[in-house]
């Protein structure tokens, strides 16, 4: 297709990737470009922002469906931003570009950008991704490591800008111009005027939207004497979003906005103004914990129960240092560059130390508590508990009493999700690699056989990119959590390629694992050897494992049948598991191929088997007509990534599959796997159904 586009916006430019929001015929699309080359990348930075018009000939695709349970589904992202379809141009297609008569909302987004990139090249690499965070509302520039820290002790919310930043910069600006001697109706008509300017230069995110609206509401109730009461401004506010952008509802920041807003409007009604500081500190952080609770297990799956005390500490520090400060080196770095020096110096120091304890807290094994992803009817009657804590306390009753209820509510839903009467078995979609997920009824075991992990080829500098995608965080971590496992019983890598055990240090950092089982002599490769000095920090147990090492309980029994000696012969000495659990029999393969294949064979003999996790993703290597007339599968797994450079699965090998009547499931067509089973059996359910 050949069409025009306009920019909404100045393109995201990562590496060799470039993404936009466009609009063309009146509908919005996503704009995904791969970069050509270093000198079209230099090109198209200074040549394309908001308002910028393209004639471009490029391909419609329909974005792709989530394939995993519980992971961040991109399809439905764009469609609650009214985006149906991702425009993917060709190659040297945005060459043909022009600017355009621009419209205020373009060129406020462009002195938007312009101010980020002062930003981006005056100040220290420790301060700039504050001030762009607290200034323009930009969280970019942040470490992702950094950034998940923050999340985990439950300030988070301290980098974007919300009501507490348009109070301060109200408060000043107010001082300000009564300092002048500007008189309450000059001063009203200029805010009225500054607040929305403010918010498009801040990134128009719900929470600062919401904060300017009540601003708005609250000084033209002063003004024009309009009964209106705090509450009633949250209230407006919520209907204007929901008229206006009525999907924008089931965005988290959006529900964190007003229902912590809401929650504190409802805390200072029942304030005498004698209150102390400290408990209005208290009280304000214990609300906003509660309020925000439901909305952070359902998103994200877990909740910081360091939160109470960090927000008491980090939030007056915020609002009264890092905010003004970074207000103020902002400001300086007009005025003169040795002062500006200084005190980038000072701050960028002071926010370094804070950094290391900000890193140091959250990596505390009790810090957060993993929930799993609630139940509707589970998340009802966690909300129910925090309304009856309220109602406790409106009615004077210890903080010990009014919390009850809600700690029964969370002893019963930890009680369910830890020693459920099912068990599963999940294939999880890890594109090109294999991670197998195996939670046993009543809590009798967790184990993850492989963690999957991106194969990354060497690249040119620029094409690298600052927040590529990663197998641990973007799907392993995020599954682990949406399922309540706080730890692995054992670990099983099955040998020392990356796209089986790439993510396993990122494992290590955030889930508890017990035991580690590895083939003998693999530390001999680099990547082993690195996670295993990573896993003796961690004090996990490291067990090296061949044939006839074995395990059972109640819910079934597990075997490793290979490899049979000490030599390792990478995919040939694959750590190979028969199991017998949920009514089946099972047994996975790795990457072995066929030497190991007749080796195994020749020692054990016949093999029956339910269930097959089809060797080498599908390799031409693997799979043996002779593996397969002595184990007779009826299931098999393929676990290959889409549209693989490799070839997998081999036409041969589904074939062959094919000729022994084995009902196949494909991974990289049909997305993740799962077998819920239970004592009397189970069934088999492909991500998306």
């Amino acid at each position: 297709m050949t069409t025009t586009i306009t920019f909404q916006q100045f393109p995201l430019i990562d590496g060799d990737r470039l993404k936009a929001i466009v609009v063309t015929n009146h509908e919005k699309l996503q704009l995904q470009y791969l970069i050509q080359t270093e000198q079209e990348k230099e090109f198209l930075k200074r040549s394309i922002q908001a308002g910028t018009v393209c004639k471009i000939s490029g391909e419609l695709l329909e974005p792709m469906q989530n394939t995993n349970e519980h992971a961040f589904d991109y399809a439905k992202y764009l469609k609650r931003h009214n985006i149906h379809w991702i425009l993917q141009p060709s190659k040297n297609a945005l060459q043909n570009c022009a600017s355009s008569k621009k419209s205020l909302a373009h060129y406020i987004i462009n002195i938007r950008e312009q101010g980020i990139r002062l930003v981006e090249e005056n100040f220290p690499t420790t301060l700039l991704p504050y001030v762009n965070a607290l200034i323009f509302g930009e969280r970019t520039f942040f470490d992702e490591d950094l950034l998940n820290a923050y999340q985990r002790l439950g300030i988070i919310h301290l980098l974007a800008i919300s009501g507490l930043h348009v109070g301060f910069i109200m408060g000043f600006l107010y001082y300000f111009f009564k300092r002048i001697g500007l008189t309450k109706e000059v001063t009203y008509w200029v805010f009225v005027g500054f607040l929305p300017l403010y918010a498009m230069i801040t990134g128009a995110n719900p929470p600062v939207i919401r904060a300017v609206l009540m601003m708005l509401f609250l000084l033209s109730s002063k003004k024009w004497r309009l009964p209106l009461t705090t509450m009633d401004t949250v209230a407006i506010s919520f209907i204007l979003f929901i008229l206006f952008h009525p999907y924008i509802i089931y965005q988290a920041g959006f529900q964190l906005s007003f229902a912590v807003s809401m929650g504190l409007v409802m805390m200072s009604n029942g304030f005498s103004k004698e209150t102390s500081f400290l408990k209005t500190l208290f009280e304000t952080s214990l609300t906003s914990m509660l309020v925000s609770l439901p909305i952070l297990v359902w998103h994200f799956y877990e909740f910081s129960i360091v939160s109470l005390i960090a927000n008491m500490f980090f939030v007056p520090f915020y609002s009264l240092i890092v905010l003004p400060a970074a207000i103020f080196t902002w400001v300086l770095q007009f005025v003169d560059d040795k002062i500006f020096i200084f005190f980038t110096n000072v701050l960028s120091k002071i926010l370094i130390f804070f950094e290391h304890v900000v890193t140091h807290v959250s990596s505390w094994k009790f810090s957060s508590v993993i929930t799993g992803k609630p139940s509707g009817i589970a998340l009802f009657f966690i909300i129910l508990g925090i309304g009856v804590y309220f109602l406790l306390r409106e009615k004077k009753k210890f903080r010990v009493v009014a919390i009850f209820p809600l700690l029964i509510i969370f002893i019963i839903y930890f009680g369910g999700l830890h020693y459920s009467t099912k068990g599963e078995v999940v294939f999880i979609d890890v594109g090109q690699g294999d991670s197998i997920f195996i939670q046993l009824p009543y809590n009798r075991g967790t184990y993850l056989i492989d963690t999957g992990g991106q194969i990354d080829f060497p690249k040119d500098e620029w094409r690298v990119r600052e927040s590529p995608f990663d197998t641990g965080k973007d799907i392993l971590l995020p599954f682990l959590k949406s399922k309540g496992v706080q730890k692995i019983d054992k670990l099983i890598l099955t040998h020392a390629d990356i796209d089986h055990m790439g993510a396993g240090e990122e494992l290590l950092n955030q889930i508890k694992i017990k035991e580690v089982h590895i083939p003998p002599n693999s530390w001999e490769k680099p990547m082993m050897k690195a996670f295993l000095m990573k896993a003796e920090e961690k004090d996990v147990k490291i067990t090296v494992s061949k044939a006839g090492e074995k395990w059972a309980n109640k819910s079934g029994s597990f075997s490793f049948i290979y490899p049979l000696d000490e030599k390792y012969l990478d995919n040939n000495s694959s750590l190979v598991l028969l199991a017998d659990f949920g009514g089946l029999k099972w047994l996975f393969t790795g990457d072995l191929e066929v030497e190991g294949e007749m080796e195994l064979l020749q020692t054990f003999g016949e093999l029956p088997t339910d269930v097959l996790k089809v060797g080498h993703h599908g390799s031409k290597t693997s799979t043996s007509i002779e593996l397969l007339e002595r184990i007779k599968p009826k299931y098999a797994i393929i676990s290959a990534g889409r549209n693989n450079r490799y070839g997998h699965p081999h036409p041969d090998v589904l074939e062959n599959l094919q000729k022994f009547n084995v009902k196949v499931f494909r991974i990289d067509e049909q997305g993740a796997l799962h077998y819920k089973f239970s004592h009397k059996g189970g069934t088999f359910q492909t991500i998306p159904q």
